[in-house]
């Protein structure tokens, strides 16, 4: 009885496993209106740095947005025209008053390497209730997304759109569209700058540690997740931290 409850158990934690491989996505969060969060996804969320933006001459073209507080830098494309917030951002909201880039109707912005969770603001670049789409590399994709800029300078507007990773998986790119021929204005960004929870603040230690990394913070996905997973289950009897949805002790 004992060595069939053990097997039961260890099906349940298998199939667990597999749910948990299988389910590894990039999520979509719809921002709205509100200020943009510090954290999402369990990932510490930290705004870009608005001093080195500043200093790129108003009304150049530029292919890529300074201020990533890690490594790299964001890229977008088309090239975009950067504007003075005085010039378009009558209705932008949430306090935020920094350089606002323009680009095309279907604009790419190429993320930082490791890049586990982002956001921007964005609007279509006419007044009058428009959609755009987010996209990210990965094919999750948010919908359509009304904003409404005002041109007497209304409410809050600009949207706010985040993705982020279930299980470790790097966001390479988000392509945004609209139909609107006039295009898109961007602003307002944010990256993650490491997971809230991580395999370090759970307690592993040791062998384990270097397992669970493989496991929720190495980005792998498929049959290589996969089998990460089972060789933890047959080791440790329970599932890693990010795969239990909390933060279980270190066997």
């Amino acid at each position: 009885m004992k060595l069939h409850k053990i097997t039961f158990a260890l099906s349940a934690l298998a199939l667990a496993a597999a749910s948990f491989s299988a389910n590894a996505a990039v999520v979509f969060q719809n921002l709205g209106t509100a200020a943009p969060p510090t954290s999402i996804g369990g990932y510490a969320l930290t705004p870009f740095s608005l001093a080195p933006q500043n200093a790129i001459p108003d009304f150049s073209s530029i292919s890529t947005i300074p201020g990533n507080p890690g490594a790299g830098v964001l890229g977008i494309s088309p090239q975009a025209i950067k504007y003075p917030f005085s010039a378009l951002g009558a209705t932008w909201g949430q306090g935020y008053n920094g350089p606002l880039y323009a680009t095309a109707s279907t604009s790419t912005l190429t993320l930082p390497p490791n890049t586990h969770a982002f956001y921007f603001y964005t609007l279509v670049n006419a007044w009058g209730t428009s959609t755009f789409t987010a996209t990210s590399d990965s094919g999750t994709n948010s919908g359509p997304i009304s904003v409404s800029p005002n041109a007497l300078g209304g409410p809050d507007s600009a949207n706010g759109v985040a993705f982020y990773s279930t299980a470790g998986e790097s966001i390479s790119s988000i392509t945004v569209t609209t139909s609107s021929s006039n295009g898109l204005i961007f602003a307002e960004f944010g990256i993650d700058t490491g997971p809230t929870t991580t395999c370090a603040s759970s307690g592993y230690s040791g062998t384990q540690l270097l397992w669970c990394v493989k496991i929720c913070e190495s980005g792998l996905t498929g049959k290589a997740l996969d089998d990460w997973i089972h060789r933890w289950i047959r080791q440790y009897r329970q599932l890693p931290y990010c795969a239990a949805g909390g933060n279980p002790p270190p066997v």
